[in-house]
């Protein structure tokens, strides 16, 4: 899906699964402040055989991110 075919723009992170250079990669994006596109914020450096373990490695990426996020928010709004 390009960001024209999108009926909204995310606002939290999103998975991005794809094949390339013969194996499965991940990457995941955040939508840049001004302007448009988006900003990759972490991928794969390992080449998967099959897209679902690409897809299950990149879902423990982006709960890892959303988890950091809600410990960040704590430690702000404790300090």
């Amino acid at each position: 899906m390009t960001t024209s075919q999108s009926s909204h723009t995310p606002t939290v992170p999103v998975l991005h699964v794809f094949e390339q250079a013969g194996g499965w990669h991940w990457g995941i994006t955040v939508p840049r402040a001004k302007g448009s596109g988006f900003k990759l914020i972490a991928f794969s450096e390992t080449t998967f055989a099959v897209e679902d373990a690409a897809r299950r490695d990149g879902s423990q990426a982006l709960e890892s991110l959303a988890d950091n996020a809600a410990r960040d928010r704590i430690t702000t709004d404790v300090a």
